[in-house]
Parts: structure tokens; C-alpha cells; sequence
């Protein structure tokens, strides 16, 4: 015969244990549909991008890269490739850098720097578009009206790479820091020495340094008012020679 206390004992034991199995049920429960509604959450049009703004460039290029990259409307947040982003921009030769960020719930950020124009260097049949720093952001079959050109017969170079040939750099210093005054104006490289040609004149510039120097006293000269035809040299920026 069981003793009753060893059967109630008995009883107890199983009953706490089923509680605790039930506890163990629900709460495993609870985190399944928690989990499953983060994971509908996450990726629903709640959280989904509703919004795109580019700041820093207006190119297509620009556009099609962000779109390469999988951001589009109604892409789940979460699921933006924020690394992928970044390198699909900076691989386009018209940008330095790019940043990309989510701004929850439904927005990305895209900020753009773009580099800029400053001048157009004939090679091999066409005019590479340089920057600043002498990258080749295109090729193109003509300049922007008035753009300063450099007739320096440099190779031709694949987009996106970049010129480090210190004539193309100083020419491209001078034109830089003309910013635009000067239209139409051309220079070259004539034995290792870089002149330039503006509205009939000669400009001779020397070797390729001091080239903003030499651009600001190019701009005071002809503010002063020159014969036509006139030769100015440039070579010794703080005086500047003209000869009629």
C-alpha cells in the first residue's frame, strides 16, 4: 500500500513540473511572436524606404549607382547595403567621396562629393575633362563654351585615373585660379616650359610652379590694359614683364 504523503508528494512534484513546463511553453511562445513581429516590423512598409535624398550631385550616374546598390522605394530598411552603397559612388569618377546613412523609420541619406570641371585637355582626338587634382572624370568631343584648354599632347588615359605629370598639374593650378575669367584661353608646353594665349596675346608661364602666383599677376597685367599683340612674361610672377 503507498504511504498517502508519498503519493501527494508524488502528485506535487508532477504538477510543478508541468507548471513550469507550461511557464516554459508560454514564454517561448511570447519570444517566437515577438521575434516574428520584429521580423514583420522590420521589413514591412513601416520601416521600408519612403524617401531618398541625394545632396552634393544632380548626375544620373549618380542615380543609377544608388539604384545598383538596391536602394529603391519600398526597399525594408534594414536590408540596405550600406557598404555596397558607398563603394557603387566612389567608384564614378565624378565622385571623392560619399556618404550613406538610414534615418528611420523610411529615409536615406546619400551626401555626394563631387568633383568639378576645371579644365579640358586635348588628347588623342578628344578633350579629357580634368578636375583639380588632374583626374579624368570623361571624354568628350568638345569643351563647354569659353573652357580653357590644354594643348599639352598628353596620353590618353582610362577614366578615372589620374594625370601626375607636373606640366598637366601646374596647367591645371593656372586655369583653376583663373576660375573662369579668362575665356577661350589655350595653353601649351613648348620646351619644358608652359605659355599660354589669350586674345592675342602670348603669356609666357616658365616651368610649371608657382602657377597661382603667376595667374594673379597674369590678371592684374591685363587689368592694367595692354597694346594688342603684346607678349607678357610671366616667369618672375612678382614682376611681371610686357613687351609691345
Amino acid at each position: 500500500m503507498i504511504d498517502p504523503r508519498m503519493d501527494e508528494r508524488r502528485r506535487a512534484v508532477l504538477e510543478s513540473g508541468a507548471r513550469r513546463g507550461i511557464r516554459r511553453a508560454l514564454i517561448l511562445l511570447i519570444v517566437v511572436s515577438l521575434g516574428a513581429g520584429l521580423v514583420w516590423l522590420l521589413q514591412s512598409p513601416l520601416l521600408s524606404v519612403s524617401e531618398i535624398e541625394v545632396t552634393g550631385s544632380l548626375r544620373q550616374d549618380v542615380r543609377d549607382a544608388i539604384t545598383r546598390a538596391g536602394i529603391e522605394e519600398g526597399t525594408p530598411l534594414i536590408l540596405v547595403r550600406i557598404g555596397r552603397a558607398t563603394d557603387e559612388l566612389e567608384a564614378l569618377p565624378w565622385v571623392r567621396a560619399a556618404t550613406v546613412k538610414r534615418v528611420f523609420p523610411d529615409r536615406i541619406e546619400i551626401a555626394v562629393d563631387q568633383r568639378l570641371a576645371v579644365a579640358w585637355m586635348w588628347t588623342s582626338g578628344t578633350f579629357a575633362v580634368l578636375d583639380i587634382e588632374g583626374v579624368v572624370l570623361e571624354y568628350v568631343s568638345a569643351t563647354a563654351e569659353g573652357a580653357p584648354v590644354l594643348q599639352f599632347g598628353a596620353r590618353q588615359i582610362e577614366v578615372g585615373g589620374q594625370h601626375t605629370d607636373p606640366s598637366v598639374l601646374g596647367g591645371i593650378e593656372f586655369v583653376a585660379a583663373i576660375n573662369g575669367a579668362l575665356s577661350g584661353l589655350e595653353l601649351r608646353e613648348e620646351g619644358g616650359e608652359l605659355w599660354g594665349f589669350f586674345n592675342g596675346h602670348e603669356i609666357r608661364m616658365g616651368r610649371p610652379v608657382e602657377m597661382a602666383a603667376k595667374a594673379a599677376a597674369l590678371m592684374a597685367v591685363l587689368a592694367d590694359g595692354l597694346p594688342t599683340g603684346a607678349s607678357i612674361n610671366l616667369i618672375a610672377p612678382a614682376r611681371p614683364a610686357v613687351t609691345p
